[in-house]
């Protein structure tokens, strides 16, 4: 994953919390959604636009640096010498 896409998602989350922020009061008010949810979910989205962010700043852990490795694919070299694709 490329860091434009990675910038991409961690935007968009970030837009999705401010959605959710401004919609999700007028649904608990009328019935729709409990306070519980509606917190826990903007939480939850929160969550994950700083952890793109943190991947963004090099400051994400170990496993979560190399699951969205930010460079470009290179294969890597077997034990028979050659390449896979």
């Amino acid at each position: 994953m490329n860091l434009e896409t990675i910038e991409k998602i961690k935007t968009e989350c970030e837009r999705e919390v401010r959605l959710r922020q401004s919609v999700y009061p007028k649904l608990v008010a009328a019935g729709k959604k409990t306070q519980e949810d509606a917190d826990r979910q903007i939480k939850l989205m929160a969550l994950a636009a700083a952890c793109f962010k943190k991947i963004l700043d090099n400051k994400a852990p170990e496993a979560q640096q190399i699951l969205f490795d930010k460079k470009d694919y290179e294969p890597t070299q077997t034990m028979y010498g050659w390449r896979m694709p």
